[in-house]
């Protein structure tokens, strides 16, 4: 045994004499091969960077986190593309109208623009097709989670965006008040709510966010979840329907757990008043503002007694989706320098960054795979994500959703009823779709 474990050292050591003399060699040419390709690599720096050196590049953004994102990359990309990036931001409430403006007027002003996925069938004609890019940057499509992808950035087998945010409309509530959760109906979520609610304590069942602009989309999960849709697959308009009104009704009612001027609030009071401590649950988009200041003692009462639900699954769990697709519009004259951008923004290691820094979620599969990501309450959020539903993506939804906003806020106003409601509602997305008839052979998947 002794020979044999010596006879394995000495092999070993000329083993080990035998490659260092090789690697000697080897080494030599290895060290040069080596500073080779890391020249190649410097004189492809120095190219790229020069592509863009004396260029602006001019980036559109919601103003909020993904805005705040952009800014936080800029000055790695002036470093490595030697451009100077120009980041406009400006409010939901403006930013399709000025969008669109910009289109229609050919001022070709903005070179990258972050859009509402579902503006993405109205903006297609003005949006520059991305399938060469990624086939020249190996981006594939199949590293997207299949429904986001399918719903944002892909208009009629064209790839016209690359998603960079993607997230389910999700419930924060008070682990302290519901240790086991959020019930699975709305019936039952309301009777726990109603339990909760201490108006003379300024405490209620929930905060949401009810102005015009985010009232709509809370009446679609709630649609949604019970089975509704705005119309059929052939466009035909369903929406006067039981679970329309069984939708109507719930928000209705749910209004003696909200605070009494929940229709005025905008996203921000909605998050502020959950962290406040003043409401069991918030109904809104957490990852615009709600979970980067959560656990902040400085700006939170809700520190460690807080956690994200998926929605009351009712009859099928539907939640709308909020989507966002980076694109190049076809008046810019700096595309190259643009996908430049884009590449970078939607990058894994950059969306792993936006989640750290901002909270925004990422639409790539490899994200959800992360330690801290995958095994925790984010798996619900991943499975939402699988289902969720997004408005159609045709010019006719914006004018049906103002219009829902609107009718659906003078009904839990107490200025319409019901019956009246629903025909309303009915008539204005059949005139939406008679003002905006979809492209022909154009199917309603959204349903």
């Amino acid at each position: 045994m002794k020979k044999r474990v010596l006879s394995a050292v000495l092999a070993l050591s000329l083993g080990a004499t035998l490659l260092a003399c090789g690697a000697k060699t080897e080494g030599n040419a290895g060290d040069a091969s080596a500073k080779a390709e890391e020249g190649k690599s410097e004189a492809a720096a120095g190219e790229e960077k020069a592509k863009g050196s004396g260029e602006t590049l001019t980036v559109l953004y919601m103003s909020g986190v993904y805005a705040d994102a952009a800014k936080s990359m800029v000055d790695e990309f002036e470093e490595k593309t030697g451009a100077k990036v120009e980041v406009i931001d400006m409010p939901y409430t403006e930013l399709h109208q000025k969008m669109l403006l910009d289109f229609t007027s050919g001022a070709g002003t903005y070179d990258v623009i972050d859009v509402a996925s579902q503006w993405d069938g109205e903006f297609a004609p003005y949006l520059t097709d991305l399938q060469p890019y990624m086939e020249k940057d190996d981006v594939k499509a199949e590293d997207f989670i299949d429904n986001v992808i399918a719903n944002s950035g892909k208009w009629q087998d064209k790839y016209i965006g690359i998603p960079n945010a993607s997230t389910p409309q999700l419930f924060a509530y008070r682990t302290d008040i519901f240790p086991n959760g959020l019930p699975d109906t709305w019936e039952a979520y309301r009777e726990e709510l109603k339990k909760v609610t201490k108006k003379d304590e300024g405490f209620y069942g929930a905060s949401i966010s009810g102005i015009t602009g985010q009232l709509g989309g809370v009446f679609d999960y709630v649609l949604w979840s019970n089975g509704g849709a705005w119309a059929d697959e052939d466009w035909k308009v369903t929406i006067d329907s039981p679970e329309t009104r069984k939708a109507l009704e719930h928000l209705n009612a749910l209004q003696e757990s909200l605070d009494p001027n929940w229709l005025n609030w905008g996203t921000d009071q909605s998050i502020q008043a959950f962290l406040n401590g003043d409401a069991a649950v918030c109904e809104t988009w957490p990852t615009l503002g709600l979970v980067q200041d959560a656990d902040n003692p400085e700006k939170s009462k809700v520190v460690g007694k807080w956690a994200l639900s998926v929605i009351p699954k009712e009859k099928t769990g539907i939640t709308l989706l909020s989507a966002w697709d980076c694109a190049i519009p076809e008046g810019s004259k700096k595309k190259d320098l643009a996908w430049e951008w884009i590449k970078m923004y939607t990058s894994l290691d950059k969306q792993k960054e936006f989640y750290d820094n901002h909270g925004i979620l990422s639409p790539r599969k490899a994200f959800w795979e992360e330690d801290g990501i995958k095994g925790t309450y984010m798996d619900a959020v991943r499975e939402a994500l699988d289902t969720a539903n997004m408005w159609w993506r045709v010019a006719a939804s914006t004018q049906v959703d103002t219009s829902f906003n609107t009718l659906i806020s003078a009904y839990l106003s107490g200025q319409s009823d019901l019956d009246t409601t629903v025909k309303e509602m009915q008539a204005a997305v059949e005139e939406a779709l008679q003002q905006a008839p979809p492209e022909e052979g154009t199917k309603n998947y959204n349903h």
